[in-house]
């Protein structure tokens, strides 16, 4: 039996060591944020779910094809995009939202599995479709770049609008050409440009996504893989507003390196107190 998805609000799939959550911003609007796809299991305590069988339940159709208005990879490591393939043949995906690090990754031909290459073939299809169309190239065509990279300035991106480029600092509240911003924000808080070099977990899209309804706001901080040095810039740039959360998914899965650091000097440095709405 499928699970039945909030009015509007957030599904944490429990995917163990992985990242995997649908948002409800509207009745025919969702947004996922990463994907970890595996096979039920008949042990009750087995944290793996059939991700994409449960939104192919949820999700709403188009044309007879189950619908979602917009995937979101904050970076392509196998726990963030497993599946994304099998999810690209089953479910019309409208939207896309990467950092232009994984363009990087896959210029330099680094070593990325399957899905993530199954990604960035997708990925770069349409950003020459949005550049062919000088403009929104429609459902099914639509990709947005989140943060910048020197990359961006090379011959195969100089036309890319800059309508679909977001960076740091920054609130989107657009899902595939719809604007949701009565009920719907998400301030982008990473990746900056100065970690485009560093480690792919450095280079994670952090966002804080807002809900709106009648009985108040929902905030949920997602994080991607970021460690204890961004984190840190996040939350010592940010307004406070910006930073609220009523729910967040813990970067890079409570890793230690997202929870201290221990500087030049020796010392350790914690994690940022948070400012739980």
């Amino acid at each position: 039996m499928a699970i039945s998805p909030p009015e509007r609000g957030y599904i944490f799939w429990p995917v163990g060591t992985g990242d995997s959550t649908t948002i409800r911003v509207a009745e025919t609007a969702y947004l996922q944020v990463d994907i970890r796809h595996m096979a039920k299991s008949e042990d009750n305590d087995d944290p793996a779910w059939s991700v994409i069988d449960e939104l192919e339940q949820i999700l709403p159709t188009l044309d007879g094809q189950p619908f979602l208005s917009t995937f979101a990879l904050t970076h392509p490591d196998l726990d963030h995009c497993q599946g994304f393939a099998d999810l690209l043949n089953r479910v019309f995906i409208s939207e896309l939202w990467m950092s232009p690090r994984t363009f990087r990754e896959f210029q330099a031909n680094e070593a990325l599995c399957d899905d993530a290459e199954a990604f960035h073939q997708e990925a770069q299809r349409r950003v020459r479709a949005t550049i062919c169309a000088g403009g929104d190239p429609g459902r099914g065509n639509r990709i947005r770049i989140v943060g910048y990279d020197d990359l961006l300035k090379r011959p195969e991106f100089v036309r890319f609008p800059h309508a679909f480029l977001s960076i740091p600092g920054t609130a989107i509240s657009v899902l595939d050409g719809e604007d949701h911003g009565d009920y719907f924000r998400a301030f982008v808080h990473a990746p900056f440009k100065d970690d485009s070099f560093g480690d792919r977990n450095d280079c994670s899209l952090a966002f804080q996504v807002s809900l709106a309804n009648g009985s108040g706001l929902g905030r949920a901080l997602l994080m991607g893989d970021l460690r204890y040095p961004t984190i840190r810039r996040i939350f010592d740039r940010s307004q406070p507003r910006d930073l609220a959360w009523n729910a967040m998914l813990a970067p890079h899965h409570c890793s230690k390196s997202a929870m201290y650091w221990k500087g030049e000097d020796g010392r350790r440095r914690e994690a940022p107190r948070g400012h739980r709405a």
